[in-house]
């Protein structure tokens, strides 16, 4: 009988394991080894992905075991505090995957694997694979590009320190080869501000150094843009409906999206004020208003704020202009003495990334060379404000009005609640120092809240300003809300 390693010490020996005669001593431990790392080889097959590299494929089942077993679990967050661990811990670790996904891309690029099936290029092949639509294969391609050739955003990216918008951000912009070796000369900078920025306004930032550091680019936005203006309005003839499309410059689109910006917030006024009337002491019973009590959408209110626009205009002179409407634009002192010196020496103006602001009190960007000319004419009120984002200390008013309201809003595009992106000229203006306990009407006690976060004071929520210029937000029991 063998023995436990399959030897037998006399005579022919027996068959050993898979049916294999084996031999004497080493040679029978050897042969059993083969066949038992065959079968664990084949039971690794069987569970993991079947990715040639054994570490990847048992780290993709690993994972995807990690998965079913969070779902087996439940995500369930117990209460709020515990719903922003959730978000956090999961858009970690969706980040990460990201990256992986992104270096794929990039591997499957430079080892060619794509021509093996015709597909033109790694983009390609993983849109076709993976059933994506073509901007989201471009966008990993972009990102692709920006990991092979910035690798400190890379490993932050790949630790979940960064957001995928704030990568792909950097992404688009690395595409462009006449600015990709600025990128990387500032890419601590970016990071560092894509690490606490919001996903919005890092991309704003980044879309806007771009655009002023390509000094070799094509036709200046404002001459191609004004070139392209265009609006139809065209009816459906299947159903009768119309399609309204457009296409505008920058001031000019600025200026429209204000005034109807303007309308919209009457038309919600009105479906508010008739949902009191409506509903009563029942909607304060049942904790106040909601959206599904208001008679429209918000998509609906739009439309029908624009077609009122239309029903003014038609009703007034030619020309007119809405009673007490003033379209101001914000400008950096450093941009608009830019601005001045070019137009005074008939050449283009050189504006600094790092200091350049010309945009309206919503945070909208506006061609400087079109800002500039509008407030030549009259159009538009420049509003200029230094480093710190001060204009003026307008003294102990009692209410956020006009001038007052204007340097109040100079510094924020938005409701300044985290995670709020209400438009700053619907906000209501707020004394972070209540006024009737001494606070001053100006701008350093001043920030603009919307008017369902400037309520929330009366739940115990706090708003402060740092002497950094930065905002905190508390809970009633002292903790900050991120």
């Amino acid at each position: 009988m063998a023995s436990i390693t399959g030897f037998e010490p006399a005579g022919g020996g027996p068959e050993g394991v898979g049916g294999e005669r084996l031999g004497c001593g080493d040679a029978a431990l050897a042969v059993l080894r083969r066949r038992l790392a065959a079968e664990e080889l084949a039971a690794d097959v069987k569970a993991d992905s079947g990715v040639a590299d054994r570490a990847a494929a048992r780290a993709l089942a690993d994972a995807e075991a990690a998965i079913d077993a969070l779902f087996a679990a439940g995500v369930d967050p117990a209460d709020s505090r515990d719903a922003v661990i959730w978000i956090e811990e999961l858009e970690r670790l969706g980040r990460r995957v990201d990256a992986a996904r992104s270096a794929l891309v990039e591997r499957i690029g430079s080892k060619v694997l794509h021509t093996a099936d015709g597909h033109g290029s790694a983009k390609i092949m993983v849109r076709h694979v993976a059933r994506l639509t073509e901007a989201e294969a471009l966008a990993r391609a972009k990102t692709a590009r920006l990991a092979r050739d910035v690798p400190k955003v890379t490993a932050a990216w790949q630790a979940g320190e960064v957001s995928t918008c704030a990568v792909r951000a950097l992404g688009r912009v690395d595409a462009n080869p006449r600015i990709a070796a600025a990128l990387r000369q500032r890419d601590e900078e970016f990071l560092a501000d894509a690490q606490k920025m919001s996903a919005k306004a890092f991309g704003h930032k980044v879309h806007r150094w771009a655009r002023l550091i390509d000094e070799d680019g094509p036709q200046p936005p404002n001459e191609r843009n004004h070139s392209k203006r265009d609006a139809r309005l065209v009816q459906n003839p299947w159903d009768l409906s119309w399609d309204l499309t457009g296409f505008f410059a920058s001031a000019q689109g600025a200026e429209m999206r204000e005034i109807l910006d303007r309308y919209v917030d009457a038309e919600f006024k009105a479906d508010w004020e008739a949902a009191v009337a409506r509903l009563g002491d029942d909607a304060l019973a049942r904790g106040g208003i909601s959206k599904e009590d208001l008679d429209r959408t918000d998509a609906q209110r739009r439309a029908d704020a624009l077609v009122r626009v239309f029903r003014d205009a038609a009703a007034s002179p030619d020309g007119a202009i809405p009673p007490g409407w003033v379209h101001n634009i914000h400008w950096s002192a450093q941009a608009y003495e830019e601005m001045l010196a070019a137009m005074d020496h008939d050449r283009a103006p050189r504006f600094d990334p790092d200091t350049f602001m010309c945009r309206t009190e919503d945070g909208h960007d506006v061609d400087p060379t079109e800002a500039a000319a509008n407030s030549l004419l009259n159009k538009v009120r420049r509003v200029i404000v230094n480093a710190s984002g001060v204009v003026i200390d307008l003294g102990r008013a009692r209410r956020f009005t006009g001038s007052a309201r204007t340097a109040a809003t100079a510094g924020h595009t938005h409701c300044v609640w985290p995670g709020c992106h209400a438009p700053a000229s619907r906000c209501e203006i707020d004394h972070l120092h209540e006024h009737g306990k001494g606070g001053p009407t100006t701008q350093a006690n001043s920030a603009p809240l919307c008017g369902k976060h400037n309520r929330w004071k009366q739940k115990g929520f706090r708003v402060q300003r740092t002497p950094t210029g930065s905002w905190h937000t508390t809970r009633p029991d002292g903790s900050q809300l991120e």
